[in-house]
Parts: C-alpha cells; sequence; structure tokens
C-alpha cells in the first residue's frame, strides 16, 4: 500500500494544482512565483526550499500555505501536509478539498468520507470533488462505492491522465487476479523447502469472491540427521489444494474461509492424507485501529520429520493495526496453537514503525521489534520448541520508488534473543528485499529475498528465502 499512496499522491497534481489557482491569478511575490514553477516542473524538494524561505518573512500567507500543505502532501508527508493546514486555520472549501485528499492518501477512510461526501452530494458534477470523493471511497472492502463519483471523473475529463490514473487506483481492488508463486527455503539445518502452485482470486460480486488454488511443497533434509522423514529417505512431498470465499459485509468488514486437503508422498512408499482450514474476520473499527481474527487447522511443517509425524495444529489468533497518527504506527500478533502431539504454542509478536522521511522518490521508517515465544514442553519431533523465547531489535525501512510502476522495499533488523538454554543474549540480525514491478497493470512481478542470523538450542542457525510470483489482474 506504500507504494500506491505514494503513486496517488502524485496522480492528483493537476487537480490539486486548481484548488490554489485563484491565488496564482493575483499578483504574486518572485520567490513564491518561482517555488511554485519548480513544484509545475515536478521539482517539489525545489518548491518546499524555496517556500519555506519566503514564509521565513511571510509567516500568515493564506495562499503559500496552502502551496506547501499540497506539495508535502505530493512527496507523501501526510502529517506534515496537515499541520500546515492546521497552521493556516480557516475552513474553506480549498482547504477542506486538500485535507480529504491527505486523509485518503493515508487511508483513514472515515475521516476522508466525512469531508468528501457534503462536497460531492452538493456539487455533484464538480470534478475536483468528485476525484476527491473516488479517492475515498475506494478504500476498504467495497471499493465499488467509489464508482459514481469516478463515473463523474471520467464522463467531465474522459482523456485527462489524472482521470485515467484516478479509474486505475479505483479499479484495480475490483480485479479478479490469478498468481504463479514459486518459492525456495534452505537454512543451515540442511532443511530446503522448494514450493509452487497456481492461486486464483475470483471477483463473483460487489460482496464475494472465490478463492482456490493448488499447490507442491517439496521439503527434504539429510537422510542420516536429525531433521529426516520419519519413514527414511531425505525427501517428503506435499501436494495442496483449497477452495473457499471472502464475504465483504460493508467497507469495514470482511469474513474469509477457505477448506483443503494434503497429500503426502514420501521415500519407501510412504503416503498420508489429511484436511487443513481456516476462517478470518477482519474488521476496521476506526481509522487508527483495526483487527483481524483467524482459526486455522493445518499441518506441523517446520522440517520433514515434523511433516512425516504427521503432526497437526489447531490454533486461534488475533492481528492488532494502531495508527495514533499518522508517523506512527504499531502491529501485533497473539497467538494460540494446540498440536496434536501434546505440545502448545503460544507467541505475542510487536511491531512498531516511525516514519522519519517521506519524499517524492521513496520513504524511511525506524522502529522496534518484540518476539515472545513459548511451547509447554519439547517432545523432540523435529522442530525447535523452547520454554521461553525472547527477542528484541531495532528496525528500519525503506521504500524507493524507481518508477511509476515499480518500487523496492529494503528491511533490517539486528537485534538480540535468548532462551532458557542461553546463559546470555546471542545476536538476531534479519534482512530482507522485495521488488514489485507492475504496481497498477495488469500484469505484475514481485521478487523477494531475505536472509536470518540466529542461534537456538540446537546451535547456529542461519536461514535463506527467496520468492518470486507473477500475478495477472483482469
Amino acid at each position: 500500500m506504500t507504494s500506491m499512496r505514494l503513486g496517488a499522491s502524485m496522480l492528483a497534481v493537476a487537480v490539486a494544482l486548481a484548488i490554489a489557482g485563484p491565488a496564482r491569478a493575483q499578483a504574486v511575490d518572485p520567490q513564491l512565483q518561482q517555488a511554485r514553477e519548480a513544484a509545475w516542473a515536478g521539482r517539489t524538494d525545489e518548491a518546499l526550499r524555496l517556500l519555506d524561505a519566503y514564509l521565513v518573512q511571510h509567516a500568515d500567507d493564506q495562499a503559500a500555505l496552502l502551496d506547501r500543505a499540497t506539495y508535502l502532501a505530493w512527496t507523501g508527508d501526510y502529517a506534515s501536509a496537515l499541520e500546515t493546514l492546521d497552521r493556516r486555520g480557516g475552513d474553506d472549501a480549498a482547504a477542506r478539498q486538500l485535507r480529504a485528499r491527505i486523509l485518503a492518501w493515508d487511508e483513514r477512510r472515515d475521516a476522508a468520507m466525512a469531508l468528501s461526501t457534503p462536497a460531492f452530494e452538493a456539487t455533484p458534477g464538480d470534478y475536483d470533488t468528485a476525484w476527491t470523493h473516488a479517492l475515498a471511497a475506494r478504500l476498504g472492502y467495497r471499493p465499488e462505492q467509489a464508482l459514481p463519483a469516478l463515473d463523474t471523473v471520467l464522463a467531465l475529463k474522459p482523456d485527462a491522465k489524472d482521470s485515467l490514473e484516478l479509474a486505475k487506483i479505483v479499479r484495480l481492488p475490483m480485479y479478479s487476479s490469478v498468481s504463479l508463486p514459486l518459492s525456495r527455503y534452505s537454512d543451515s539445518d540442511d532443511i530446503e523447502i522448494v514450493s509452487y502452485g497456481l492461486d486464483a482470486d475470483l471477483r463473483l460480486s460487489d460482496a464475494w469472491r472465490l478463492l482456490a488454488g493448488s499447490g507442491r511443497r517439496e521439503h527434504s533434509a539429510p537422510a542420516a540427521g536429525p531433521f529426516a522423514p520419519l519413514n527414511g529417505g531425505d525427501q517428503l512431498d506435499e501436494t495442496r489444494t483449497y477452495v473457499g470465499a471472502r464475504y465483504s459485509a460493508s467497507p469495514k468488514s470482511a469474513f474469509e474461509f477457505a477448506i483443503g486437503s494434503s497429500r503426502l508422498s514420501g521415500d519407501n512408499g510412504f503416503s498420508d492424507s489429511d484436511s487443513f482450514g481456516r476462517a478470518q474476520l477482519s474488521y476496521q473499527a476506526s481509522d487508527a485501529f483495526a483487527y483481524t481474527l483467524s482459526a486455522t487447522r493445518d499441518r506441523v511443517a517446520f522440517s520433514p520429520r515434523a511433516l512425516s509425524a504427521g503432526i497437526t495444529s489447531n490454533g486461534v489468533s488475533a492481528s492488532l493495526r494502531w495508527r495514533p497518527g499518522m508517523r506512527d504506527s504499531v502491529n501485533g500478533w497473539i497467538a494460540f496453537d494446540d498440536y496434536s502431539d501434546g505440545n502448545n504454542r503460544h507467541m505475542v509478536a510487536l511491531d512498531w514503525r516511525h516514519a522519519v522521511y517521506r519524499g517524492p522518490n521513496g520513504n524511511v521508517d525506524i522502529g522496534a521489534q518484540a518476539d515472545w515465544l513459548g511451547y509447554s514442553h519439547s517432545p523432540g519431533n523435529g522442530y525447535y520448541s523452547p520454554d521461553r523465547y525472547l527477542r528484541l531489535a531495532p528496525t528500519i525501512n525503506a521504500y524507493f520508488k524507481l518508477s511509476d510502476e515499480a518500487g523496492l522495499m529494503l528491511s533490517a533488523a539486528v537485534g538480540v534473543q535468548r532462551d532458557e538454554t542461553f546463559d546470555n543474549w546471542k545476536r538476531a540480525s534479519d534482512v530482507g528485499a522485495m521488488l514489485t514491478v507492475g504496481i497498477l497493470t495488469h500484469w505484475q512481478l514481485v521478487g523477494s529475498i531475505g536472509y536470518s542470523e540466529r542461534i537456538n538450542e540446537f546451535g547456529r542457525y542461519d536461514g535463506t528465502n527467496a520468492g518470486l510470483t507473477l500475478r495477472y489482474r483482469f
């Protein structure tokens, strides 16, 4: 979503400029005019530097403050843009419309709709208000609610770049899709998992989507090692198929479920069949708080040994997201799993991020992570099961805009960890990268790679993962 917000802020340049149009029609200070010309030419950072220098001497210039809020919004610095609007004061139509757009770009649907809905209802044939309302109404689980406003935009200016780009953003979440995922995981325990398959997400109506897929996972570990399949040999393959659906009752809520079958095949004629499934409720309680509640049943597949033992897990979890402001977000996870081998797992995780830079070509967040993991006992069935495990790490996450349709995300966490077997804290490091090509196009390619350096009760641990997904949206 970060890349979409950055793209959307740039797509609205010409529309947002119209807000400041009356101010440009008046006699303008040369320094202010120079800042505006830099902004119109796409040199937003230069425009902001010139504008800030101008505001030192003209701190109460209403037009200049509106310009500054607009340029900051183009860069994706929504918090500073709203602060500038608050500093400007007043409640005129231009400020309300810009505020609604900023809130929509930051995916705060309730607040954006509270401003854009009355404006659109009062002037349903106005291009600017329709554009703003469509940008806000597309958010949430029922994006088709933006179509009436989008129809107005396209009727008034069917060939305008802003109209065509807005149409892409509004229609994208309504598309069906077919995906081909491929991934490979390997670690210093000589466990390797190669996965590939086909997934479909088909739109049946405004509220219903059909989910289906099939895949194959090839698990291997040295035959003489502690993670080899119990049936002998060094490889155990799993074929999975599933079908499900997602129902979106409103823009705020969605319910999703899926059921599937899992078939194992391995050396020495080994075979086994079982079922898996999940049910999930997602709810956007407010612009600041959202949660997802899940119930799952699946195989425990940390290693070929655990998989061949036929261990299954019944689990419940909650995923929470809190955004107290435009610069901070906190994500939390709580989970409990009941394993069929008599073991129980508890997990709590927190991830806090703070925006330190927002610009036209990317952004940077710093933050911290905390993970706690505990099992009721250690049965020795081919998976790490500490009594209490704790990891703490500062983090940095960055996004780089490579083009309107491509972006690169980088992440790193270098922290410490320990469990009940450690005599002191040990280092724990994670790094990752994800490249997306085709952010708003029908064809999309997503590539990812990651590396994890840990130490656990089995000794030194290093793991790598790589993935590639080709997706077609229609």
